[in-house]
């Protein structure tokens, strides 16, 4: 999504239009993002009950524990850097929404920097999330 449909809206679409595709995409795209972070969290967190080690120790005295946590903690910053873009996300649907007409060159201005936020801030919570993967891929190896 941060590597091609957007920069593909923005290119194609042009700052009219953007606004009224993200407000029909924002909504449906808001839930499927936010249940798989909240699935893989809850299953992460199960799984790591399930080690049968009740204070946890092996997370912060082995390596294998350190790539774990590692990996959690860039997921859980990228969910929040996430949760930033899609603040912008939200706003330039709403300035998309409350057009009547041709945008002013203020509102053109606004939905660009909005949409320059969001798609940057997309692109690094997508690396963090690639990160948080590999680290915890790499877990076994380590």
């Amino acid at each position: 999504m941060a590597w091609v449909v957007q920069p593909a809206l923005a290119k194609k679409t042009g700052p009219p239009h953007v606004p009224a595709l993200m407000a029909n995409m924002l909504k449906p795209l808001m839930i499927v993002l936010h249940g798989s972070v909240i699935l893989t969290i809850v299953f992460g967190v199960i799984m790591a009950f399930r080690v049968r080690d009740p204070l946890f120790d092996f997370l912060w005295s082995t390596n294998w524990g350190t790539m774990i946590w590692l990996g959690f903690a860039f997921s859980i910053v990228a969910y929040g850097i996430g949760n930033v873009a899609g603040m912008s996300r939200k706003k330039m649907s709403e300035i998309g929404k409350s057009l009547t007409g041709p945008p002013t060159p203020e509102q053109v201005a606004e939905m660009t920097k909005l949409r320059d936020r969001g798609v940057l801030l997309a692109r690094i919570a997508s690396i963090g999330v690639v990160i948080a993967v590999g680290c915890m891929a790499l877990a076994q190896h380590v």
